[in-house]
C-alpha cells in the first residue's frame, strides 16, 4: 500500500511541475514595432523601412511582477517573421527590386528569427538586458546568432524589445546589390535595426 501511495504522489508532483513549467504569457507582436535595414554603397548611405513584422514572444507566467522583472528570468520563445517584400526603400521600386532579388524572396520569402529559453542577464527593474542567442534564418540560410536585446516593461499588458545586429550578406550566401553596371556596389554589411513592442 505504502508504494502504491509514494507511487500516486510522485505522480501528482510531476504532474504539478509540469504543468506549472507550461504556463506562459504570450505577447504578440503589434503595429508599434519598428525595424529597419542599413547599409552603405559605393555612392551613398541607405536605409530601408520594414513595414509588416509578425510574431510573438512568450514569458513564464511569473516572468514580470508588479511591474519589474528580475535576473535570471527567462524569456521562453520568441519568434518574429518579416515578410521580405515588407522591407522598402525611400528610393524607390528599383532599389526595392534589388533588395528583393538579393533576398531571393520569390524562393524565400521570409526572414525569421528564433530562440528559446533567453536568461535576463541585468535588471533594474523595469528595464533588463538579455544576451539573444537564436536562429537567424534569411534567403534561405539559417546561422547562430548572439547579439544582446534591451527589454522595458511598458506596462503589466506591454513590453518593448530593442536592439540591433550587423551581418555580412555573403554568410547568408547573399550577393551585395549592384547598379549602373556595376560602378555601384552595395557593401557587404548590413544592420537591422528594431524596437518590437509586444502585447497580451
Amino acid at each position: 500500500m505504502n508504494k502504491y501511495r509514494v507511487f500516486f504522489l510522485s505522480t501528482l508532483f510531476v504532474t504539478f511541475y509540469v504543468l506549472g513549467v507550461a504556463q506562459t504569457v504570450k505577447y504578440n507582436v503589434g503595429d508599434s514595432t519598428k525595424m529597419t535595414v542599413t547599409g552603405t554603397s559605393t555612392l551613398h548611405d541607405w536605409t530601408s523601412e520594414v513595414k509588416t513584422v509578425n510574431g510573438f514572444v512568450e514569458v513564464g507566467n511569473n516572468m514580470i511582477n508588479k511591474g519589474k522583472v528580475k535576473k535570471g528570468e527567462i524569456i521562453k520563445t520568441v519568434h518574429v517573421v518579416v515578410p521580405v517584400k515588407s522591407i522598402i526603400s525611400p528610393r524607390g521600386a528599383t532599389m526595392d527590386k534589388k533588395t528583393y532579388d538579393a533576398l531571393k524572396s520569390e524562393e524565400f520569402p521570409e526572414i525569421i528569427f528564433d530562440l528559446n529559453n533567453n536568461e535576463v542577464s541585468e535588471s533594474t527593474g523595469e528595464a533588463f538586458t538579455v544576451q539573444s542567442k537564436g536562429t537567424l534564418t534569411i534567403a534561405g540560410k539559417s546561422k547562430e546568432v548572439t547579439f544582446p536585446v534591451n527589454g522595458l516593461v511598458l506596462s503589466e499588458e506591454m513590453l518593448s524589445f530593442s536592439g540591433a545586429y550587423k551581418l555580412n550578406m555573403k554568410d547568408y550566401d547573399m550577393e551585395p546589390p549592384s547598379a549602373m553596371f556595376g560602378q555601384i556596389v552595395t557593401g557587404e554589411e548590413v544592420e537591422i535595426k528594431f524596437e518590437l513592442i509586444v502585447s497580451k
